[in-house]
C-alpha cells in the first residue's frame, strides 16, 4: 500500500511504496512522487530533512514546473524554504519556445538556474542543425529570459561565430530589448544597417525605436508608438528623420537633404453610442499623414517601394441608430510628385444626414432622405462648397403570389455650390431635378438534382418631369451634378449553389438603355461572374463593354487555385479611362518537405515594361527558417526640380530566423539610371 505524507512547507506532498522515518528524516523509495502546486517530481528515491527542509531525490529524475516546463537529472538537491540547490546531468525543455539546455551540474535559486559548461537550441536533440555553447548562463524563472556568457554559435559540428555575452527570451512574452536587426548593401547607398529596439514597460502601449545608417548615402531615425486607451479602441503614431549627406544629393539631384514625415492613426468604437442606447453605434476613423516627399517612406524599411502618388489622410465618424445616419469625413490629399502642394484640391470637411427607408401612411409606402454638404479647399485657385439633397419616395405591392413586385417612386434632387478663389463669371450654380420611376421585378428560387438556383430579374423606367439650371455649373474639378436621362435599366442577377450548399456561381449583369442620345442609347454593359469551379480554384471577371465603341472598356480578372502543394494568384486589370492595362502573378509551390518556391510579377502591357518581379526560394524547419528573394523594381524619388523621376533598382534579400532567438535580414542591390515618371 502507497504511503502518504504530507509536509508543512509549501503544502508538499509524498508520495511511495516503501517510506519510513529516522529521527526527523524520511526516507523513501520505489515510485517516489513529490508534487506541490507549482511543481510534480518523480524519482527512484528520497531523502527529505523534516528539520532542514532539504530534499534530495537520487536516480532518474524527471520534473515539471507549470505546464510548459520539463527537466530530467540523476540527482537533484533543493531546499524547499529557500528552493535553491543543485542538479547532476540536467536537462531542461520548455514547451513554449522548444528549447532545451543540457549540461552537467546545474545550480537553482528561487529566481533562476545557473548553468556550466552547457548546450543550447530548440532542434532535434540527437543532431541538433543549430546549437549555442556556452561556459555559464542564466535562465531567469520569472522572465524566462536566457543569458549566455562566452557562446560559440554552430550550424550542425561547425563553428560559425562566437559572442562573448547573448541574451533572449524563451517565451513571447511582451518585453523590452533589441528586436532583429536588419543589414544589408546598395550600390549607390552603401553598407545599410537598422537595429530596431523595443520599449513594452505597459499592456496598453509600446514604443519602437528604429535608427539607421546607410554609409555613402546618409542616417535616419524612425519611430512608432501604439497604444489601446480603452477596450473599443487602438492607435499608433510614427514618425522620422532621414538626413542624406551632401555628395549623394547632388549626386542624385535630389529636391530635398532630409525626408521627414510622421503619420497618425486611430480606430475607435463606441466613442460616446455607450452613453445613448443600445440601438446606437458609432465608429471614428482617423488616418492622418504628413511628408515632405517621397522618400521619406521610400526609406522606412530596406527595400521599400512606394508608388502611390497622392498621399491621403482621412478623418471619419459616424453615429448611427435604427432610423437615422450621421457622418463627418475629411480628406487631404498631398502630391508627391509636385515641389508645391498649394494647387492640390482638398475635401474638408464633408457632412452627411441620411434617413433609412421608413414607412409613412402605410407599409408599402416608403421614403428616405439623404443630404450632403462638400467643403472644397486649396490655397490656391478654385474653392467650392457644395450641398446636395435628395428625397425618394416609394409605394410597393406584389402579384401573382408574390411572384412579381411593382413599385412606383418619386424622386427629387437638390443641388447648391458656392464658389470661391477666382473669378468664374456667377460665383454659384444651382440644379433641381424631379424624376419619377416605375420598376418591376422578380425573385425566384428552385431545386434541381444535385444543385439549387436562385434568379432576379428586374427593370426600372426612369422619367425625367422637371429640371432647371442656374449659374455656373461647368467645373470638373467638384462632384459632378447627379442628373437622370429617362432610361430602363435592366438588372439580372443569379445563384448556383450544390447540394451542400456550397456557392459554385454568381452572375450579375446591368444595362441602362437611354431614350434620350445620353452620349450614346446604349450605356456601357456591366458584367460581373465569380466561377468557384472547385474548392480550391476560383475564377473572377468583372468588365465594362461600350456598345458606342464597340469594345471592351474596363475589365478585371482574377484567377487563384490554392491547396497544400501550391498556390497561384494571376490578375489582370484593363481601364482605357484611366490608360491601366497590365498584369499581376504570384505563385507559391510546397512541393518539396519544409521548403517551397515563390515568384511574383507585375507587366506593364500598354507601356511594355515590368514593373517588379521577384523570385525566391524558403525553407522552414522546427526551429529554423530562411528566405532568399531576388528581385527587381523601380522606386520613385523627387528631382531638384521638382519633377518625379524614378530609380530601377534590383537585388537579393535574405532573411534568415532561429526559433526562438529572432533573426536577421540582410539586402544587397544595385541601382540603374534613373528617369522622369
Amino acid at each position: 500500500m502507497p504511503i502518504f505524507l504530507t509536509a508543512e512547507v509549501q503544502n508538499v506532498e509524498f508520495l511511495a511504496k516503501n517510506m519510513r522515518d529516522e529521527n526527523g528524516t524520511i526516507f523513501a523509495d520505489s515510485g517516489v512522487v513529490v508534487s506541490s502546486e507549482r511543481y510534480l517530481i518523480t524519482a527512484e528515491k528520497a531523502r527529505f530533512d523534516t528539520e532542514t527542509k532539504d530534499l534530495e531525490l537520487f536516480g532518474n529524475i524527471s520534473m515539471f514546473r507549470d505546464s510548459d516546463e520539463a527537466a530530467r537529472s540523476d540527482y537533484l538537491f533543493i531546499n524547499l524554504e529557500k528552493e535553491n540547490g543543485n542538479f547532476s546531468n540536467f536537462f531542461l525543455f520548455n514547451q513554449g519556445s522548444k528549447l532545451w539546455v543540457n549540461c552537467g551540474n546545474v545550480s537553482a535559486t528561487s529566481e533562476s538556474y545557473l548553468a556550466n559548461k552547457a548546450v543550447v537550441s530548440s532542434c532535434d536533440v540527437e543532431e541538433p542543425d543549430w546549437k549555442i555553447t556556452f561556459t555559464s548562463g542564466e535562465l531567469n524563472k520569472q522572465s524566462s529570459f536566457l543569458h549566455l556568457y562566452n557562446a560559440l554559435f554552430y550550424a550542425g559540428d561547425v563553428p560559425v561565430f562566437y559572442l562573448p555575452y547573448f541574451a533572449f527570451p524563451t517565451d513571447d512574452t511582451r518585453r523590452t530589448g533589441l528586436l532583429r536587426p536588419e543589414m544589408g548593401y546598395e550600390k549607390d547607398e552603401g553598407f545599410f544597417y537598422k537595429q530596431p529596439f523595443y520599449i513594452a514597460p505597459h499592456d496598453e502601449w509600446d514604443l519602437e525605436i528604429d535608427p539607421q545608417a546607410r554609409l555613402d548615402r546618409g542616417h535616419g531615425f524612425y519611430g512608432v508608438f501604439r497604444f489601446a486607451d480603452s477596450p473599443y479602441s487602438n492607435g499608433r503614431f510614427t514618425a522620422g528623420i532621414f538626413k542624406e549627406k551632401n555628395a549623394y544629393a547632388q549626386a542624385e539631384d535630389l529636391k530635398n537633404g532630409k525626408h521627414y514625415g510622421y503619420s497618425f492613426t486611430y480606430d475607435r468604437s463606441a466613442l460616446i453610442s455607450a452613453f445613448l442606447g443600445n440601438s446606437t453605434e458609432d465608429g471614428l476613423m482617423l488616418d492622418l499623414k504628413y511628408l515632405n516627399d517621397i522618400d521619406y517612406l521610400n526609406l522606412q524599411e530596406s527595400g521599400s517601394n512606394n508608388f502611390d502618388r497622392l498621399i491621403t489622410s482621412r478623418l471619419n465618424y459616424f453615429l448611427r441608430d435604427e432610423n437615422n445616419y450621421m457622418g463627418v469625413y475629411s480628406k487631404y490629399f498631398i502630391d508627391t510628385d509636385q515641389s508645391s502642394n498649394d494647387y492640390t484640391l482638398q475635401e474638408i470637411p464633408t457632412f452627411q444626414y441620411h434617413k433609412f427607408s421608413d414607412s409613412v401612411f402605410a407599409n408599402n409606402f416608403q421614403y428616405s432622405i439623404d443630404a450632403q454638404y462638400h467643403n472644397y479647399y486649396r490655397k490656391t485657385g478654385l474653392e467650392a462648397q457644395q450641398f446636395e439633397f435628395q428625397l425618394p419616395v416609394t409605394m410597393y405591392w406584389q402579384m401573382f403570389d408574390d411572384m412579381l413586385r411593382f413599385g412606383i417612386s418619386e424622386n427629387i434632387y437638390l443641388m447648391r455650390v458656392n464658389y470661391e478663389g477666382i473669378s468664374v463669371g456667377d460665383n454659384y450654380g444651382q440644379y433641381f431635378r424631379n424624376y419619377h420611376a416605375l420598376s418591376a421585378y422578380t425573385d425566384l428560387a428552385k431545386a434541381y438534382d444535385g444543385f439549387f438556383h436562385k434568379i432576379y430579374f428586374g427593370a426600372e423606367y426612369i422619367i425625367p418631369s422637371f429640371e432647371k439650371k442656374k449659374g455656373y455649373l461647368d467645373r470638373d474639378e467638384f462632384v459632378p451634378i447627379n442628373t437622370e436621362a429617362e432610361q430602363i435599366l435592366f438588372n439580372f442577377k443569379q445563384y448556383f449553389y450544390d447540394s451542400g450548399g456550397r456557392k459554385i456561381l454568381s452572375h450579375a449583369m446591368r444595362q441602362p438603355y437611354y431614350f434620350e442620345n445620353y452620349d450614346y442609347k446604349y450605356a456601357p454593359l456591366e458584367n460581373r461572374i465569380d466561377l468557384d469551379i472547385t474548392s480550391f480554384l476560383s475564377l473572377s471577371n468583372e468588365l465594362q463593354y461600350s456598345h458606342k465603341n464597340g469594345e471592351i472598356v474596363k475589365s478585371l480578372s482574377y484567377l487563384s487555385y490554392e491547396n497544400r502543394a501550391a498556390d497561384f494568384y494571376l490578375s489582370h486589370t484593363y481601364n482605357e479611362n484611366e490608360d491601366n492595362n497590365y498584369i499581376a502573378f504570384s505563385i507559391n509551390s510546397r512541393i518539396f518537405k519544409n521548403s517551397s518556391i515563390f515568384g511574383e510579377i507585375q507587366y506593364d502591357i500598354g507601356e511594355s515594361f515590368t514593373k517588379a518581379w521577384n523570385i525566391g526560394f524558403a525553407q522552414s524547419k522546427n526551429c529554423w527558417d530562411y528566405r532568399i528573394v531576388y528581385k527587381e523594381d523601380i522606386a520613385p524619388k523627387l528631382t531638384s526640380a521638382g519633377k518625379a523621376s524614378s530609380v530601377g533598382k534590383r537585388g537579393i534579400y535574405l532573411l534568415f530566423n532561429l526559433y526562438p532567438l529572432g533573426g536577421i535580414k540582410y539586402e544587397y542591390s544595385l541601382a540603374e539610371s534613373s528617369k522622369d515618371l
